[in-house]
Order: structure tokens, then sequence, then C-alpha cells
């Protein structure tokens, strides 16, 4: 082995390839390596939640979201991923993430899963939806703490604050 060859090989130790699926779009594959995973399976609500935070060897950050159905036929998932270089965007993903983005009422209520499904059943689907949210949340800010304002990039004096972005014709 060739000096440069060791020196690659001492990089790629401890890192494995990780192939993430994502909900609608081609799974997301790096190398890489576990950080961190958190979970939220409440027994109340019918969605498990877990994030998942890897390191890449190519530097960076992915962050994974699976969303398991518990009722589901199949134990059916909702996944997402993204890579990003920096901390804050991961931030912004997972606290800009609705954990019920693709969720049918269904998965929330199985009576409205039916064909017509009653006023009863989509208003309980409703009212789990808030508490599902707020479990995400609190899952977000215990394992991450809350997501601080976005600081503004252009001073209040600065000119190209009210400038157009368009060049005159």
């Amino acid at each position: 082995m060739t000096a440069p060859e060791a020196g690659m090989a001492e990089e790629a130790a401890g890192f494995d390839f990780i192939l993430l699926p994502r909900h609608g779009r081609r799974p997301l594959g790096f190398q890489g390596r576990l950080l961190a995973r958190m979970e939220a399976a409440p027994p109340d609500l019918p969605v498990a939640s877990c994030v998942t935070l890897h390191e890449a060897a190519s530097g960076g950050f992915v962050c994974a979201i699976r969303h398991r159905l518990r009722d589901a036929a199949g134990a059916e998932e909702r996944c997402y991923a993204l890579a990003a270089g920096d901390a804050p965007t991961l931030l912004r993903f997972l606290h800009g993430h609705d954990p019920l983005r693709d969720l049918p009422p269904a998965a929330l209520v199985p009576q409205a899963a039916a064909p017509g499904p009653s006023r009863a059943a989509l208003a309980e689907a409703a009212s789990v939806a808030p508490r599902l949210r707020a479990v995400w949340r609190d899952l977000l800010a215990a394992s991450f703490g809350p997501l601080a304002a976005p600081a503004d990039p252009m001073p209040e004096n600065d000119p190209g604050r009210t400038a157009s972005r368009h060049p005159a014709p």
C-alpha cells in the first residue's frame, strides 16, 4: 500500500457506507458514522419518530428523520434525509419539518381509512395532529435545543438592504 492509500484508509476508518431512504425521492448514500440517535414513541400516538445524526467522511453532516406508522400493515414509514456542510442547515431542516406532511388521516386514526370517512373520524385525526407536532418539537428541543431566530445577514445601515436585486435596464 502506498503512503497516500494508507492515509485514505486511515481517514475512512470508522466510516461505513450508509444508505438512507427518502420518501418520494432517491435514497441518500454516503460514507459516514452515526453520532446520535433520538426517538419519541408515545404510547398514545400511532406514529413513532426517530432522528439520526451522522458525520460524513467527506465533511459535514447528514440527518435522517423516520416516522413509523405503528398500526399500518407492514409498519409503513415516512423517511427524509439531508446532507449539509454545517449544523445550522441541519437544524433548519429538522425544525422546519412537519411530521404530518405526508401522513394520510388514516395513519392517525384507522377509522379514517374507510371509504368516505365519517366527520368524527376526521375530527379525531385532526385532534391527534397537534399532539404529534408537540411531541416532535419536544424531541428536537430536548436533543438540539430550541431553534434560534436566524441572524439578519445585512445590517440595518447596509445600502444593499433596499437596493433592487435586479440590474436596471
